[in-house]
């Protein structure tokens, strides 16, 4: 295997297509497929077991919902592959924690580039779409800065609430791990809770969840404001 090949889990209805994308990926000496599954549920074993970079997901019916459970038990990206350009869907997407999109009538080139800029940590969606859908929930934080607590919010432990700031910040997993000196493992078991408890679905529910509830600071202007006052970049904490 070469130094910079990305390891790559399919997931899609069909056994066809399945194949026929793994000949179109594996045409580029970069991209490795590891595993296929017929649904979310039955990659989750091949993920957990194989680590691959990126999760490509063909879902017919654009049922963007099914793929919650599945988001909620891994770390690795999603990138979607769907048949129309609907903008609830694009946003549906953005919100549950889906980190790209990419239509089926692209070329083949934009398909690699979208793997390629999702491994690298980058989002890969229509720059106007995620520009609405980030600015919406910016304003909807702003306009709620006088929310009440959260009851919810009372249940969470000093090492949760740690683990909230830092996602909040726009740190991925392993710098949370490293900063709280855990494991990757035991962040995702944070997280779980986290989730479970304020009933959120995604790190960047989660990030707006936080804000209007007053867990961490208020966002100022372009910048997330932890409550140790350091900046953050807006963009990274909605796309962590």
């Amino acid at each position: 295997m070469t130094p910079h090949m990305i390891k790559l889990v399919m997931i899609g209805e069909y056994s066809i297509f399945r194949s026929a994308l793994r000949m179109l990926l594996e045409t580029d000496p970069k991209f490795r497929v590891i595993g296929e599954a017929k649904c979310p549920e039955s990659a989750l074993e091949i993920i957990i077991d194989d680590s691959p970079d990126v999760i490509l997901v063909d879902l017919a019916d654009n049922d963007v919902a099914q793929l919650l459970p599945l988001l909620r038990q891994v770390d690795q990206p999603v990138l979607l592959l769907i048949d129309e350009r609907d903008v609830e869907i694009y946003k549906q997407c953005l919100r549950i924690g889906i980190r790209g999109l990419v239509l089926k009538e692209e070329r083949a080139k934009t398909l690699f580039k979208a793997v390629e800029k999702i491994n690298a940590g980058e989002i890969w969606f229509d720059r106007t779409v995620m520009g609405d859908t980030i600015r919406h929930l910016i304003d909807e934080i702003q306009v709620l800065q006088t929310f009440p607590p959260s009851p919810a919010g009372a249940t969470l432990t000093a090492r949760e609430l740690q683990v909230i700031e830092l996602v909040c910040k726009g740190h991925k997993n392993k710098e949370v791990a490293d900063t709280l000196f855990v494991t990757e493992t035991t962040v995702r078991h944070h997280l779980r809770a986290v989730f479970n408890k304020l009933e959120v679905n995604s790190r960047l529910e989660l990030v707006v969840y936080a804000f209007k509830h007053n867990l961490v600071k208020k966002p100022i202007g372009n910048g997330f404001y932890s409550p140790n006052g350091q900046p953050s970049d807006a963009a990274s904490a909605l796309g962590a």
